[in-house]
């Protein structure tokens, strides 16, 4: 495992990270980043959708912009694995005028979902972020500005959301996160810690972290695949580290979870603490993205 000490020290060996930013309440962000909230899921049916209460089954998935939201509507209503699942938590969403409504709104109105929308940053005419569905009511939503690597000049930040789900008379509170691609190991640990330092004893964390198997010069020139530079393996090391802080690590063993250029990596993760937590599995049958959706089922206490 890599200890916190040891991270600490490795920071002033690389780029240097910024200090973390607090949560901040939806209702405090304004303008065009102002989250977007449908908190209570319709009544109508899930178009035969069968989601079980506990264990309930949860989803990461980066739908690469989302923008055949038909096609992903039938990936989750058609799918033997996904169609059960009653948490979505989607990356690279966007929202565009002209489109009928947010894609993320779209979705969750094709799977019978409530959900919350969080851009990120402005894009084009429209906006992208992170959103999360669900098919309980979804409350207590925030958002969080990651820090950024000092040498990182890209013009786009990372942000964490958090929200708490109301499973009958349970609370969970969930953590949906995309890291940026250009960090080594201990920057792209530095970026996510702000987000999961304070989470309650009961939480559960995914997204896409961005664990590539490179090593990065410069902040921008990848100079070596990870294989070749001893104990640098970034999705490992992350989940060593989440380890340390009580949580557990099912999708550890997943295997790739992004395709691309010919190659595989394992970007996308979801970690628990204070739930009973089994890996479900990949599914590298769904095509709508250059990532896959990984799931697993929650048993909550």
């Amino acid at each position: 495992m890599v200890a916190l000490p040891l991270l600490a020290s490795l920071a002033g060996c690389g780029t240097e990270v910024e200090a973390g930013n607090p949560w901040v309440p939806a209702a405090e962000i304004h303008g065009v980043l102002s989250p977007e909230i449908v908190a209570d899921p319709p009544a109508a049916s899930r178009d035969g959708r069968h989601v079980t209460l506990n264990p309930l089954r949860v989803v990461t998935f980066n739908v690469e912009l989302g923008e055949d939201v038909d096609a992903l509507a039938r990936a989750f209503l058609e799918h033997p694995e996904l169609s059960s699942a009653g948490l979505l938590l989607l990356q690279e969403e966007e929202s565009h005028p002209g489109e009928g409504g947010s894609r993320a709104a779209r979705l969750a109105a094709a799977l019978g979902m409530a959900h919350v929308y969080v851009p990120s940053r402005e894009e084009g005419d429209g906006s992208h972020g992170l959103a999360i569905l669900s098919v309980f009511p979804i409350g207590e939503v925030k958002a969080m500005r990651l820090p950024a690597s000092d040498i990182l000049i890209t013009g786009a930040p990372r942000i964490a959301v958090s929200v708490d789900i109301q499973v009958g008379a349970k609370t969970l509170h969930v953590i949906n996160v995309h890291l940026d691609t250009l960090l080594n190991a201990t920057d792209r640990v530095l970026q996510l810690r702000p987000a999961i330092l304070d989470a309650p004893e009961t939480v559960l964390v995914g997204g896409d972290f961005n664990t590539n198997d490179y090593v990065w010069a410069g902040g921008s020139v990848p100079v070596l695949p990870v294989d070749a530079v001893a104990d640098s393996d970034q999705a490992p090391i992350l989940d060593d580290y989440m380890a340390e802080q009580a949580f557990d690590t099912p999708t550890s063993g997943s295997g790739s979870t992004e395709h691309r250029f010919g190659a595989e990596f394992r970007l996308d993760s979801i970690y628990t603490r204070g739930l009973t937590t089994v890996f479900g599995g990949v599914a590298r049958d769904v095509d709508e993205s250059d990532h896959w959706p990984v799931w697993v089922d929650v048993t909550i206490p």
